[in-house]
């Protein structure tokens, strides 16, 4: 019984990431709103009803995108951004953004950048450390208390997200880290703290 258990298991993760990698290769083709469900099955070799046994819809397929990036930031951006300097964990948090989004290609980050992704309007691990690197900036007094720590997230993701947006638009043509973490220099300022506040 449990060698059966063991081959399921194994043929069902061999199935839902042939699903996923035939659904990203289309996006990447035809993008989001041109790939239909049908299609990446016929691109998979497996039955429609098979896609519903893996994910629920074709959004899904960008749940699990993230999915990966978000036990990253949640281990190894968490543990490497917690020191005390604010201005040090904000660079080491952008950086290890920027790497994430080099690393997951330029080609499939455009898949992501679609009006229908829903998931860049759920905050993730990613928001959540960011916000916890803020908290501790503002309880220390190297940040502003003028915003809550959950619009200064808001505020910073808007900005790496335009660069992020931009360096698709252009092919992955420069350096990302190093853009993204030149826009960090220029929001620093106006996120310390101003006359008497601390």
């Amino acid at each position: 019984m449990e060698r059966r258990t063991r081959r399921t298991y194994k043929k069902s993760a061999v199935t839902r990431q042939t699903i996923l990698e035939a659904a990203l290769a289309l996006m990447k083709e035809k993008g989001y709103q041109g790939t239909t469900i049908r299609e990446i099955c016929a691109r998979a070799g497996t039955a429609v009803g098979s896609f519903y046994s893996y994910f629920g819809g074709k959004t899904d397929i960008l749940r699990a995108l993230y999915a990966d990036g978000d036990a990253y930031f949640a281990t190894v951006v968490r543990a490497e951004t917690s020191g005390p300097d604010t201005g040090e964990a904000l660079r080491r948090f952008v950086a290890h953004y920027a790497r994430l989004n080099v690393r997951t290609g330029v080609e499939t980050v455009r898949v992501m950048y679609t009006p229908d992704n829903e998931w860049f309007a759920r905050r993730k691990s990613q928001q959540e450390v960011l916000e916890e690197i803020v908290r501790r900036g503002q309880e220390s007094g190297q940040l502003t208390r003028r915003l809550p720590p959950e619009r200064v997230v808001d505020d910073v993701f808007l900005c790496l997200r335009g660069v992020c947006y931009d360096w698709c638009s252009r092919g992955g043509s420069y350096d990302l880290e190093g853009r993204m973490l030149e826009c960090l220099e220029l929001l620093l300022p106006g996120l310390r703290p101003g006359p008497g506040e601390k």
